[in-house]
């Protein structure tokens, strides 16, 4: 649950994004029992970066996500698709 919807508040969709990121980049961490430090350090981000990542509070670019990937032994495709399952869904825009 992201910290806006904790607090009853709507998130947008980026942000939401974010969090669901984060929170999958956090869970894939801990399943390979590694620290912040030891993340970092292997995907060449500071450890306050990656915690900022972690809680959705970054909006990070596609090469810090493919060195993220690399670091947490996964594919990109793979991140994004657990964010998908981890709920996040764009909603469909309206076109005029």
């Amino acid at each position: 649950m992201t910290q806006a919807a904790k607090k009853g508040k709507a998130a947008s969709p980026e942000t939401e994004l974010l969090h669901e990121l984060g929170e999958v980049v956090r869970k894939r961490r801990l399943a390979l029992d590694l620290s912040q430090e030891e993340l970092a350090g292997r995907a060449g981000v500071h450890r306050t970066y990656l915690s900022d990542i972690e809680r959705g509070a970054r909006n990070i670019t596609i090469t810090v996500l493919a060195r993220l990937a690399d670091a947490l032994e996964v594919k990109v495709s793979r991140l994004f698709r657990l964010t998908e399952q981890q709920g996040f869904e764009h909603p469909a825009k309206v076109r005029k």
